[in-house]
């Protein structure tokens, strides 16, 4: 089997998001390294591809990581096992392992899945090349550290065996391409375009056009000229980048060590006191939080508040900041990313009288978006013009 996929992929340092050959993967951004196979019974292997995903175990032999087998994602964080996370603030995502592993792994599942769905048959071995757009944060974003982070895929061929029950399909990944851009830049293109290359409209831009009275024809064509700041909130960092069109503004670079990985980290002592746990990871507090209907998401959002507050605060500040450096010539605000949804309650009504008081408008993501939109955005540009000239242009340069 031989397939070749687009990918854009969102390493965040709590979830993974990317869209793998036109599909959305989102899994708990965790792995831990085992030293055999969960299953010693022999079960269907056609039982696994549905929800492979969930109970992904994989043996990875790359140049760019550690080898060995490995749990990934929601089957890592739920197997018991000591799990491996990026650290929020410490870790420098270009030379950690991680983001290389889980990457591997969630590509050759979509291509185990896509095989077994075209053959309805489990191969025994596929070859996949794989052109991909990533990213890393503003603050870490150099020349440096994203050529170093690209070579890490395009340097050599990675052998990823994904374990379904006791039977074994060889993955043989090789990337072409690969661009590491500065995260939250790839977000104008998905604001402006949907996947099929039209501009964007429908009930994400609800509430802004409610908000503003920009007609019920708005559609993404509004952004494609404008200055926008950014306040991109993950879990261990806040990036604030300035874009102009389609164009990341240099000069305003900008990120912070805030986010709701920290109010989380803060609010988890509390936590694990009022549930009795003497120890729990800081993703297993974030599914508590996401599910209302989890026994434990009154007490984790009680005490997860004043941490919050303190986060949002901080936040503010540095959106203040970015507004000064640029003279409030900034038409929007837009504010996206998993800690957006946590924060809204708290931080809508502080940008919205920011943006009020300076002549600028906010779009703030609904939450059904908010996480996804850096993968999608990175989807749109790795199937775009830019990367495809890009691609060309390397091809170009001498070995």
């Amino acid at each position: 089997m031989n397939y070749h996929f687009y990918v854009g992929n969102d390493n965040g340092n709590s979830e993974h998001d990317l869209v793998v050959d036109g599909r959305l993967i989102q899994q708990p951004n965790v792995n831990c390294m085992v030293d055999e196979l969960p299953w010693r019974e022999e079960q269907s292997p056609e039982s696994f591809i549905a929800n492979l995903q969930d109970q992904l175990v994989v043996t990875v032999d790359s140049p760019a990581a550690r080898p060995g087998m490995y749990y990934v994602g929601k089957f890592a964080l739920e197997s018991g096992e000591i799990i491996d996370n990026l650290q929020i603030g410490i870790d420098l995502k270009s030379d950690m392992d991680l983001p290389v592993v889980n990457t591997l792994a969630q590509i050759a599942a979509v291509a185990v899945q896509k095989a077994y769905e075209e053959e309805k048959a489990i191969p025994s071995t596929i070859d996949l090349e794989v052109d991909m757009a990533t990213a890393l944060p503003v603050t870490q974003h150099t020349d440096e550290t994203s050529a170093r982070f690209e070579k890490r895929f395009t340097s050599g061929t990675h052998h990823v065996t994904v374990h379904l029950g006791l039977h074994r399909v060889a993955v043989r990944i090789t990337f072409p391409f690969v661009k590491a851009v500065p995260e939250a830049t790839p977000v104008i293109f998905t604001l402006q375009r949907d996947a099929s290359g039209n501009w964007r409209e429908g009930d994400i831009f609800a509430e802004f056009v409610e908000a503003y009275g920009v007609g019920k024809k708005f559609n993404g064509s509004f952004f494609k000229d404008k200055r926008i700041l950014h306040v991109d909130i993950g879990d261990g960092s806040t990036e604030y980048p300035i874009t102009e069109g389609n164009r990341f503004l240099r000069q305003f670079v900008h990120g912070s060590h805030h986010g709701a990985g920290y109010a989380i980290e803060e609010a988890l002592p509390e936590f694990k006191r009022l549930i009795h746990l003497p120890d729990s990871p800081r993703q297993f507090f974030s599914d508590v939080i996401k599910n209302p209907n989890h026994k434990y998401h009154a007490r984790a959002l009680k005490t997860l508040r004043r941490p919050l507050e303190s986060q949002v605060k901080q936040i503010v500040q540095h959106v203040k900041k970015q507004l000064t450096k640029a003279r409030n010539e900034i038409d929007l605000i837009c504010v996206y990313g998993g800690g957006s949804i946590l924060m809204r309650s708290v931080l809508y009504p502080h940008l919205k009288e920011l943006c009020d008081e300076r002549e600028i408008k906010l779009l703030y993501i609904p939450a059904e978006y908010a996480v996804e939109l850096n993968a999608t955005g990175l989807d749109a540009f790795v199937r775009g013009k830019i990367f495809s000239a890009l691609k060309g242009k390397a091809a170009e340069q001498p070995a």
